[in-house]
């Protein structure tokens, strides 16, 4: 007696297990696209925070005007405000290049020499109040987040 259709078993059998190994190549490649452009965006934030030390090291005397997040006491930008106009610059900046991005910059002084602390969080996804922004160095699975602390 002879067996029919063996063949046609084991070539589906084949088909079913490249085509398992070809979607766990796809997601690999998924992940390493996700892996990159979460680097990237990791990158210009140590970018824009070096950025903004360096105009405030620009103009050591007025760094209290970039402090962020803003408040009523915050100058505005204006001809008396260069400070002002470059951090509402540097704001802009960040919006455009981190998704959902939230800076903090303080300036404090600490035994007669002023600190600067910056602070970039951003998620691809906006945040809400079942999933919020993460805390810096809490949370970075779920988003990014650059510290800047350093002296003036």
């Amino acid at each position: 007696m002879r067996q029919t259709g063996v063949s046609l078993i084991e070539s589906l059998i084949a088909l079913l297990l490249i085509s398992i190994a070809l979607l766990g190549v796809a997601g690999l490649q998924l992940t390493s696209l996700q892996d990159a452009r979460d680097a990237r965006w990791r990158v210009e934030a140590i970018s824009l925070a070096n950025g903004m030390l360096e105009l405030m090291r620009t103009d050591a005397d007025e760094a209290a005007a970039f402090t962020l997040p803003l408040d009523a006491a915050s100058p505005a930008c204006g001809p008396s405000e260069p400070g002002a106009c470059l951090r509402d610059a540097w704001l802009a900046d960040v919006a455009q290049t981190l998704p959902n991005a939230v800076a903090t910059v303080s300036v404090a002084q600490v035994n007669d020499v002023d600190r600067v602390a910056i602070s970039l969080r951003w998620r691809q996804q906006p945040p809400d109040a079942a999933n919020p922004l993460p805390a810096c160095g809490a949370d970075a699975a779920s988003g990014g987040c650059v510290m800047l602390d350093t002296r003036l």
